[in-house]
């Protein structure tokens, strides 16, 4: 609370705080890798612990458990898209930029996207703590897709069939799953990028 209405209170950050918060950027790339390289289920905790230099009861104080791990990483991932990329479904057009975009960067990016990749096929067991994330953001991609392209028809700038948007939108939302996989298994053959950005042309007459 202020002194005085007049002058606001400045709150420093204890080095405590800040060491904690680096701590555990440390930790969410160590789990990434693991994830990346075996998958959640054959990850343990010890494995992450020592990746990210601490034991295992250090681990424990920043996560419970594996699945507090692991959502943890992928929330910071879909924190990271947000800020690499618009995806305004209500702007049609941005967001199909944006989804180009988000290929550039996860074109950088090859561990982040096997990450994906590698979880994501995990999650289809229902037994996995994934399971409900995953098929909420899958449910959540398909709608926003939905929304910007039913902007774009009404700007006049869609190009497929408009009574078609609901498929052409589960289109849109799946077609990295397939690409992905092409993509790190050939990266030289395989352009992820111009994939993207070629299945997205098919639907509007905006370059992209």
């Amino acid at each position: 609370m202020p002194l005085t209405d007049d002058v606001p209170v400045r709150r420093r950050t204890s080095r405590q705080a800040v060491a904690t918060a680096e701590r555990r950027e440390q930790i969410l790339d160590a789990a990434t890798t693991a994830f990346a390289e075996t998958g959640f289920n054959a990850t343990s905790m010890r494995d992450v612990a020592a990746r990210a230099g601490l034991s295992h009861t250090g681990l424990l104080h920043h996560f419970p458990d594996k699945a507090a791990l692991l959502e943890a990483v992928l929330d910071r991932d879909l924190g990271n898209a947000a800020l690499d990329a618009t995806l305004d479904p209500h702007d049609g057009e941005s967001f199909l930029r944006g989804l180009v975009a988000l290929a550039e960067r996860d074109a950088r990016d090859p561990e982040r996207t096997r990450l994906y990749c590698v979880i994501a096929a995990e999650a289809l067991a229902p037994g996995h703590p994934a399971h409900g994330y995953f098929r909420q953001w899958y449910q959540r991609v398909r709608e926003t897709v939905t929304t910007a392209l039913h902007d774009l028809h009404r700007r006049g700038r869609y190009t497929a069939d408009p009574l078609g948007i609901p498929a052409a939108a589960t289109h849109v939302a799946s077609m990295r799953e397939g690409l992905n996989q092409h993509w790190l298994l050939a990266p030289d053959q395989v352009d992820l990028v111009a994939s993207v950005r070629a299945q997205l042309q098919l639907y509007t007459d905006l370059p992209l």
